[in-house]
């Protein structure tokens, strides 16, 4: 993510009044290739949802590619951005909806400081994965220009789905398709196979 000077990442009130404005205009969503705010190649992309480590606010690391297998929702968000704020407690209610079908949400905090994203995560009781990968990890690398951003990976670890905003149409746009990535390929118990 692009960060100029501020903490948020604006010089000016009038530049993040613009900047927020954007975020919240009601981006279409969209499959990877084509995504808005998302400034990384094909290859840097899936290069680096396959290594990057991520922090949890526990401290334990894990990648997303650890996570094949599961339909996983990854939310970029930060504590001072309003629209990712109220899209968190939806994506909570998500993750708890889809967990017993093979899926899950990972929401990555760029705060600047971690205390930020703990503070947040338990005033909001988030009951999804948060961890925080501050604004020069994996944000930086895939060259977010704006938050939120949010991308599903398939059980294959292969993005299906991207959306920038928390306009109720991209949100509920990331909802039907994780459902639908869900229902259409159930997670199998260990000891079956397909």
């Amino acid at each position: 993510m692009r960060r100029r000077g501020t903490r948020c990442g604006w010089t000016s009130p009038l530049l993040l009044g613009a900047a927020l404005a954007w975020i919240m205009a009601c981006p279409s969503p969209s499959a990877a290739g084509s995504a808005k705010g998302l400034g990384a190649d094909a290859a840097t992309l899936k290069q680096a949802l396959r290594e990057h480590t991520l922090r949890g606010l526990d401290g334990k690391t894990m990648t997303l590619d650890a996570l094949r297998g599961e339909v996983v929702v990854v939310n970029f968000w930060a504590s001072w951005c309003t629209p990712c704020r109220r899209e968190l407690a939806r994506l909570d209610a998500l993750n708890t909806e889809i967990a017993r079908r093979g899926g899950r949400v990972v929401a990555i905090s760029v705060d600047e400081e971690i205390e930020n994203a703990r503070r947040f995560a338990a005033r909001q009781r988030l009951r999804m994965t948060v961890v925080h990968d501050g604004p020069q990890g994996l944000a930086r690398t895939l060259d977010l220009g704006a938050l939120p951003f949010t991308l599903v990976l398939d059980r294959e670890g292969q993005v299906a789905f991207t959306t920038l905003g928390a306009s109720e149409a991209s949100v509920q746009g990331l909802i039907d398709r994780t459902q639908q990535l869900v229902a259409a390929h159930p997670a199998v118990a260990e000891g079956e196979t397909r």
